[in-house]
């Protein structure tokens, strides 16, 4: 494929020769799905303590670098797996952690191959190759614009996907484009990125990488151990028809719909942090925005209760403790819409319980995470079709939910042994049990939840994972996992009786090569 070789030949251009190093790309944020949020919180549970806010981002590669450059000074002896993460990090971060000559300005641009593949699981079938490119620019680490743009052989079966097929299967789009300015402890974003929340490493329950990347406006005041952040975007259009209400009957049209969001993390303590978050989804046929709802510190769920106008609120409640180096315990706790009268509706909630331990065996090379995650029959939803908790549809037209990958109506078990062999191999593995009901975010509702409701709901599915694999990690440039696994389903599509099982093959990777440029 011509444009194969010529990406080889670019990233052979970007490795090669002397780099002028501005201290790296300082200003710019790291994606929110990065391998490397991972690593930080692996480095917390190992008891390495920064006064980084794990369970918010993105975070950028300034406050990360420093972060790294303080873990490998603050302790003389640390375990053979705390080193060979550290080493990952720096590995990553060698251009913000290398002494250099500052500039006023500099330019990082970087490309990449993509491939991943999944073979012989009951719900997917297929081949994909790409590539990804990237360009910020920063002005004295106080101004960045990054632009990110994937290319892919078939990329609308990914959730984070909007757009369409340019030629044939062929797709190409902008992910991000996002402006970043710093000043003092603030900062200001306004564009296209993506925005997560939580401690886990398998899903968020309010705000995640699920649904595609968000055009809007995002403001943090960062103090030493606490942050407060507002959020304000504009979701996609829906298109509204009778069938949309429960009853189906309801009236049809073109709504707006808007987003709102604020949030306050705190870390009281080196080895305890906690996060609170509110989530506003409003809108309606002709509705523009509403400006009261830029107040960053305004309760929306009473706001929007004294103005009679049954717009959607959600609350979040996260914590993690590390009870002692080598044990982290985490959690969320999620309110669906608070029903003030405890009694009108039953309580819609979701719950994420989970735990990362790293035993005294093997120099702290193993790490064992377990995660209990379970989200309530009517969760995300809500009676007024534009008020539900998601962002565009994918291509079968299925919604996209902006929380957990889980959806509604669910819940999953899982555990996932880790062993890190060296610097640039892991072996894996995880074991999956998830259950799912009948109920969607989009199903048509009631302006009041029914009582009496099982959990999942229906004709229940149930599906068991197992499998093991490698993930190789080199020079903060390339990702590649590589997994076998055997899954079987009952209940398949919520039908009786109807089962599927069998072996599946997965295969990922992810490379990027760049070069910075003093201006």
């Amino acid at each position: 494929m011509r444009w194969w070789t010529i990406l080889t030949f670019i990233a052979i251009a970007l490795q090669s020769g002397p780099q002028t190093l501005a201290h790296g790309a300082r200003g710019e944020d790291v994606s929110v799905e990065s391998w490397i949020y991972d690593a930080l919180t692996e480095l917390s549970v190992h008891g390495q303590t920064h006064d980084l806010l794990l369970h918010t981002r993105p975070l950028s590669r300034g406050e990360i670098a420093d972060a790294v450059r303080e873990y490998r000074t603050a302790q003389s002896e640390i375990s053979a797996g705390a080193e060979i993460i550290l080493q990952r990090l720096e590995d990553e971060f060698r251009e913000e952690l290398a002494p250099s000559i500052e500039r006023d300005h500099s330019v990082r641009l970087g490309i990449g191959p993509t491939a991943r593949s999944d073979q012989f699981h009951h719900r997917v079938a297929r081949n994909r190759v790409g590539f990804d490119a990237i360009g910020s620019i920063t002005v004295s680490d106080a101004l960045t614009s990054r632009v990110r743009v994937r290319f892919d052989s078939d990329g609308r079966h990914d959730s984070q996907f909007h757009g369409k097929y340019w030629k044939e299967n062929f797709t190409a789009w902008v992910e991000q484009a996002v402006t970043v300015v710093r000043w003092k402890r603030f900062t200001g974003a306004f564009g296209r990125e993506y925005w997560r929340w939580g401690r886990s490493t398998n899903d968020a329950m309010l705000m995640s990488e699920n649904s595609p990347p968000f055009n809007g406006l995002r403001l943090q005041y960062r103090a030493r151990n606490w942050s407060y952040d507002f959020h304000a975007t504009v979701l996609d259009q829906m298109n509204v028809s009778s069938q949309d209400y429960a009853g189906g009957i309801g009236p049809a049209g073109v709504a707006d719909r808007y987003l709102v969001a604020h949030r306050f993390n705190w870390r009281p303590r080196h080895n305890l942090e906690f996060a609170a978050s509110e989530v506003l989804v409003f809108g309606g046929f002709e509705r523009p925005f509403q400006w009261n709802y830029l107040n960053p510190i305004l309760p929306y769920y009473w706001e929007q209760l004294n103005d009679n106008s049954d717009d959607n609120p959600l609350w979040n409640f996260e914590l993690s403790w590390r009870i002692r180096d080598g044990l982290l315990l985490y959690g969320e706790w999620m309110l669906d819409d608070f029903q003030i009268d405890f009694t009108s509706e039953p309580q819609q909630i979701g719950v994420l319980l989970g735990g990362t331990w790293v035993p005294n065996l093997a120099d702290g090379r193993l790490t064992l995470n377990a995660e209990y995650q379970r989200i309530n029959t009517f969760v995300y939803g809500q009676g007024k079709p534009w008020n539900r908790y998601f962002h565009h549809r994918d291509m079968s037209g299925k919604v996209i939910g902006i929380g957990s990958n889980l959806g509604t109506d669910a819940d999953r078990f899982t555990f996932a042994p880790l062993y890190h062999l060296n610097e640039f191999l892991d072996i894996t593995s995880r074991l999956d049990y998830v259950r799912r009901g009948e109920n969607d975010i989009s199903d048509p509702q009631n302006s009041g939840v029914p009582k009496g409701i099982p959990f999942p709901s229906g004709v229940v599915e149930s599906e068991l994972r197992l499998s093991a694999g490698t993930s190789v990690r080199w020079r903060g440039n390339v990702v590649a996992d590589a997994t076998l696994g055997y899954y079987r389903v009952t209940n398949l599509d919520h039908v009786m009786e109807h089962s599927a099982d069998g072996v599946y093959f997965q295969f990922r990777l992810k490379a990027l090569w760049w070069k910075t440029f003093g201006v």
